[in-house]
């Protein structure tokens, strides 16, 4: 509204962008602006070399999905199941090394380190990505939580075979 106001009325601030267009655009916030997320998508920590297990993307919705990913057997391909929250009926787990996500069709198996901060996520959907980690893409982050192995169990009948190919 101040930008509608100053063009109006002849203001002595320069027009800013609106936060529409600076998201289009891609522009970079202020310096005073909030800081980034600590979490980047999984494109954007591949790009930067940082590996982050699990992180949030604002959305203009509450977070309604989250995309589980892995890699396909010595390779750099990703494979992965994006699942809905109003499917995710239990999130079991074993210590801080194991979380068991209970879906209708399937059990996403996710082991790792320290995986106390994704479970209290995932119960309160603050979750919108999981990735395991692939030293051929990140280099290994001590003292962090990290996911060493994804795998998605599904019945026989669905699929054909008793489990997934990535382990």
């Amino acid at each position: 509204m101040t930008d509608d106001v100053d063009r109006m009325f002849g203001g002595l601030m320069p027009p800013r962008p609106s936060f529409t267009d600076r998201l289009a655009r891609g522009q970079v916030p202020p310096p005073d602006a909030a800081p980034a997320p600590a979490h980047p998508s999984p494109e954007e920590s591949a790009e930067t070399g940082i590996y982050k297990p699990y992180g949030f993307l604002p959305a203009n919705t509450v977070g309604e999905t989250c995309e589980v990913r892995g890699w396909l057997n010595g390779t750099d391909v990703p494979e992965g199941v994006v699942f809905q929250y109003r499917f995710l009926m239990q999130v079991g787990f074993v210590g801080e090394e194991m979380l068991k996500l209970m879906l209708p069709d399937a059990i996403v198996v996710i082991e790792g380190k320290r995986l106390l901060d994704l479970r209290q996520k995932l119960t309160r959907r603050m979750v919108t990505f999981i990735q395991q980690y692939h030293a051929g893409i990140w280099p290994r982050a001590s003292g962090e939580a990290i996911i060493e192995r994804i795998e998605v169990v599904r019945p026989e009948s669905y699929n054909g075979r008793a489990k997934s190919s990535n382990q």
